[in-house]
């Protein structure tokens, strides 16, 4: 794979992690657990899933730091 293909996946790897990012703030508590679950049940690999969860993670952890338990 050439350097041009290897930066267009990590270029549209973090504009889709910018993207979520700001849709998990919005996201009920109810929501974001479920999706942390399916995270953890599915065990993704697909690049795009593995940010999506990373971004869930974090979402977590930055409502953990506020007294919000939620996931």
């Amino acid at each position: 794979m050439g350097r041009v293909a290897l930066l267009g996946i990590l270029a549209s790897s973090l504009a889709l992690a910018a993207c979520e990012g700001g849709k998990m703030q919005k996201m009920s508590n109810d929501e974001l657990a479920a999706r942390m679950d399916e995270c953890v049940a599915g065990n993704p690999t697909s690049p795009g899933k593995v940010t999506a969860c990373e971004n869930v993670r974090k979402e977590c952890e930055r409502r953990r730091k506020e007294g919000n338990y939620a996931c």
